[in-house]
């Protein structure tokens, strides 16, 4: 027995009973289930009443939305295995958002009929989408921290976060989309680093997702996964008891492998089907990247990396300031986390802090090696780095949180600042994060729907075939899209327009003897003498020969 230093003896502390263990699991569970249903719905509220416009205004799109609308048709039809184009001639890996954008479009307009144009239903769909993943991390967060004050300031940070670039979560544009479940991964991986097996699906369909969207990712995921997978076999062994590691649930490895099949099939499919798929155009890029590319310096690269902490334009002038914004905010974060009273939430915040540096070196070296000059000076390649500083931030207000030991009656103040950031995040303008961002508020073109019916009629049950003359794609991409969804035969002539119209979208010999034949030119290109013009559009002419 133990004796007291007032030489009574102590009582020693009970050990949890299973009993016990399996209450607190389940309050757990209920926390982490409310957690999630909780934030999808506050985030869904503020991106569907940011965007009520989607349920009155048609939208016609152009640009890459109408690159995007030419897969989607596809995959509405199970026949799409690869993702959305790039400029650098390939295709992303997979098609998993494209199948999301498919499934909206089918669902919100051709079933339900509550948007006016498929466009709106493919927008819609991807907010939900994010609404989720990012209730996801939340849901991650609740685990950890057994704490609904924490969930509440973490849910008031991310929306006050989305307030401060709303197209992180508010746009369908590619580069914006990867920004929620990259948040995903970087939790998830954190949560499952520290020995949370039931987190290992998360972190499947994160990285998956990721993968899925950008090419980049084949280096990041896997090396943020395989370091969160060893973290948790060195966590686990420590824990071991009597040389005993503890067993780790079946359910949890396989649910994370069926994540990972479906996410991964149509990319294995595809590679197989056309060996060796977008792979060889990866590795030929690689190589002109090592021959020609290679030529930022690193400390140019970790400029280019701290322009994402500062909180505005990432533009080449915010470097200075990112990186005093950063020391500041991961210096707060580090610190606060060292000394978070409660072990396991301690080792989870700074396990989250550690992704954040992961995911921060593999940039700074994305930066360095796969970057040429002319996408350097664009932002929108790291869209999806924001998530490192809302990561930080989440993990400074938790900690603070639990440091200070809030009592129940500041549950009503964090109450009312979710509900004020919720509000915010809602009414705040959009703002362009550099010149070429698509437009803040899209609308599309509403000229396209007559455009392709006076080509149709003017082709006369023929193949509308379209020659771009000087590159001037914009609106071409979206005649193509729109006559697909209506059932027009249009393809563009040209070999070089194949990634970004698609091969079905392409002439054939066939079609360019006997279809009509159409060019499209800029506006200010003069109409060469004796040319007809058989429709207009905001970008361009479309003119016949005599």
């Amino acid at each position: 027995m133990e004796v007291s230093p007032s030489g009574r003896l102590a009582t020693p502390e009970p050990s949890p009973t299973a009993e016990s263990v399996q209450t607190s699991g389940r309050r757990r569970w209920s926390l982490t289930t409310v957690t999630w249903l909780g934030s999808f719905l506050a985030l869904a509220v503020v991106l569907v009443v940011r965007n009520a416009y989607l349920f009155t205004t048609k939208i016609y799109e152009d640009m890459d939305f109408a690159a995007n609308t030419i897969a989607v048709l596809q995959a509405k039809h199970f026949d799409l295995l690869t993702g959305n184009y790039s400029k650098e001639g390939f295709y992303h890996p997979g098609p998993a958002f494209l199948y999301v954008m498919a499934a909206g479009e089918s669902f919100f307009h051709d079933l339900l009929h509550l948007v006016p144009t498929p466009w709106n239903g493919q927008l819609l769909a991807i907010l939900l989408l994010n609404a989720a993943l990012i209730g996801a991390s939340l849901a991650v967060l609740a685990r950890q921290a057994g704490s609904g004050r924490v969930v509440l300031a973490a849910l008031a940070v991310v929306l006050l976060f989305a307030a401060l670039h709303p197209l992180t979560v508010n746009s369908a544009w590619m580069p914006y989309v990867y920004f929620a479940p990259t948040l995903l991964l970087l939790v998830s991986a954190a949560s499952v680093a520290t020995g949370q097996t039931a987190d290992l699906w998360l972190l499947a369909l994160s990285a998956w997702l990721c993968i899925n969207g950008q090419a980049e990712f084949l280096l990041f995921s896997p090396v943020v996964v395989v370091a969160s997978l060893a973290c948790m076999v060195v966590m686990r062994h420590r824990q071991a008891t009597g040389g005993t590691v503890p067993r780790m649930p079946a359910g949890h490895w396989i649910a994370a492998l069926a994540v990972s099949a479906v996410l991964a099939f149509p990319i294995a499919l595809n590679t197989v089907l056309h060996w060796p798929g977008q792979f060889g155009r990866y590795l030929n890029y690689g190589r002109a990247a090592s021959g020609h590319l290679t030529h930022h310096s690193v400390v140019f690269s970790i400029g280019y990396t701290l322009r994402y902490w500062w909180p505005g334009i990432p533009a080449t002038t915010a470097d200075t300031g990112g990186l005093i914004v950063g020391l500041v905010i991961c210096a707060i974060a580090l610190l606060l986390a060292w000394y978070c009273p409660l072990p396991g939430l301690r080792r989870f915040l700074l396990a989250s802090l550690a992704a954040v540096g992961l995911l921060t070196v593999l940039f700074v070296y994305y930066a360095v090696k796969g970057v040429d000059d002319n996408d350097i000076s664009q932002a929108y390649l790291g869209y999806f780095y924001w998530a490192a500083p809302l990561v930080v931030s989440i993990v400074a207000i938790t900690a603070a949180v639990v440091r200070v030991n809030l009592r129940r009656a500041a549950v009503l103040g964090l109450a009312a600042a979710v509900a004020g950031a919720a509000v915010v995040a809602t009414v705040v303008p959009q703002h362009k994060d550099n010149i070429d961002d698509p437009p803040a508020k899209f609308y599309g073109v509403p000229q396209i729907p007559h455009a392709v019916d006076q080509l149709a009629a003017s082709a006369d049950g023929r193949p509308i075939v379209l020659h771009i003359l000087n590159h001037d794609w914009i609106d071409t991409v979206g005649l193509v899209a729109y006559a697909d969804r209506i059932g027009v035969r249009s393809c563009v002539v040209g070999q070089n327009w194949t990634i970004l119209f698609r091969v079905q979208s392409i002439c054939t010999h066939g079609d360019i003897r006997s279809g009509a034949r159409f060019w499209l030119g800029a506006p200010h290109r003069h109409l060469p003498p004796g040319w007809r013009v058989a429709a207009t559009l905001p970008t361009a002419w479309i003119a016949r020969q005599p």
